[in-house]
């Protein structure tokens, strides 16, 4: 990386900002913290909105939705009725196998064939969907100056909330890219794991969390409410029901008085307790920063995840949160990733999801935090380890390691 001409990194992904998520902070940190010293940055992606921030040598390549069947986009405000109907038309087009990012191959590269020259140039594809992989892999079938490294923020052939249907397409793609990718990143060890066991080339597998991007620092802050907070939406068995009986208990106890819930995100899908409507207040999506302040004010951040057979998911909001440095309670698989960094972090307070008894004590906890006014010693070098800034340093260590293979 000596070389005064720069490298051309390109991302193809379906997640990108204006798109509100964890995917499109995950894709955009890579494009704004690696070194324009040494990379000029393209990133291909299917147009959404109108784009409004733009990034010093990041060039964006919007491509148009040329589908005729769509996938339902969910709004604020709408029904709970209407939602059903929308996730009942978005699952149906899935189980039959309509995929609303097929035109990502074909028009991604057409892009990339516009962008590239003679000189080596890295191509990251970031999952899901796995269109991404299959635009990136017939590029690199075309280009011998091609370094593709395959992003899976998800298992492929792994993960079980894949439709029945659509198994054999992620497995036939996770062959692809265990045989023709440069490379792999992923979220989790458990997942590089599971992969490890199919890498017959002894590919690189490397682990790149997801992170915050934000200044991490400790707040002294107390709300005269203590105020409970969950960013992000419910959906399937990711629910806030164990939750909910949780707090109706400590209210029926006498222990839980002045308190208020924030859910910030859709939640149209969540029915409220009568006896807990005057204590919840619903909050549409905001942008990053502005959802990053909310959860900074905090008295408690709610972490809510069921366990499953597929491990290895922190769920990115938990690195907000562990950047927020506001006590978490944590409703999730006590045996996996997110609860081992939580305890490392020194960041909260864990419960088994299904055990109510558990999840009382945690929010108890946190309550005689607040009450005390009063805060965790938390682990500051660890969780400054998982800003985006960092992680981002990891990409650029492997693509010089890869782009030095190549040369040699």
């Amino acid at each position: 990386m000596t070389n005064t001409k720069k490298t051309k990194l390109i991302i193809i992904t379906a997640y990108y900002p204006p798109i509100i998520s964890v995917s499109s902070q995950r894709l955009q940190a890579i494009a704004k913290y690696v070194d324009k010293n040494i990379f000029d940055v393209y990133v291909i992606f299917p147009f959404s909105q109108m784009i409004t921030e733009t990034t010093e040598g990041v060039t964006l390549v919007p491509l148009r939705d040329k589908s005729i069947i769509r996938y339902a986009k969910f709004k604020k405000n709408t029904s709970y009725i209407l939602h059903k109907l929308k996730a009942l038309w978005n699952r149906l087009l899935i189980n039959i196998g309509v995929s609303p990012y097929k035109s990502i191959e074909t028009q991604a590269f057409s892009e990339v064939k516009r962008i590239v020259d003679n000189e080596t140039f890295v191509i990251i594809s970031s999952s899901p969907p796995i269109e991404v992989h299959n635009a990136a892999f017939k590029v690199k079938s075309q280009y011998k100056n091609c370094i593709w490294i395959s992003d899976l923020r998800d298992a492929l052939s792994g993960n079980p909330y894949i439709p029945k249907n659509q198994r054999k397409k992620h497995h036939t793609i996770e062959q692809i890219i265990l045989k023709h990718a440069d490379a792999i990143t992923t979220v989790s060890m458990p997942i590089i794991n599971q992969l490890e066991t199919k890498n017959t080339q002894n590919i690189p597998i490397v682990e790149i969390r997801n992170g915050f991007d934000f200044e991490a620092r400790l707040k002294i802050h107390f709300n005269e409410q203590f105020t409970m907070l969950h960013a992000g939406t419910f959906y399937a068995n990711r629910s806030p029901y164990t939750f909910f009986k949780a707090v109706e208990n400590l209210i029926i106890k006498g222990i839980l008085k002045d308190f208020r819930i924030i859910l910030l995100g859709q939640s149209s899908t969540v029915k409220i307790p009568s006896s807990l409507e005057n204590n919840i207040e619903k909050i549409d999506k905001l942008n990053y920063k502005e959802a990053v302040k909310l959860m900074q004010l905090a008295d408690a951040l709610l972490l809510i995840h069921p366990p499953s057979e597929y491990k290895g998911v922190y769920t990115g909001k938990l690195f907000d949160y562990l950047g927020a440095m506001r006590p978490i309670i944590a409703l999730i698989d006590k045996t996996d990733v997110a609860a081992q960094l939580i305890e490392e972090c020194n960041a909260g307070f864990i419960a088994d999801f299904y055990n109510i008894e558990e999840i009382e004590k945690a929010i108890i906890e946190a309550y005689i935090l607040w009450k005390n006014k009063k805060t965790l010693s938390y682990n500051n070098s660890l969780i400054q380890l998982h800003h985006r800034a960092y992680q981002v340093k990891i990409y650029e260590h492997l693509i010089y390691k890869l782009k030095n293979g190549k040369q040699s």
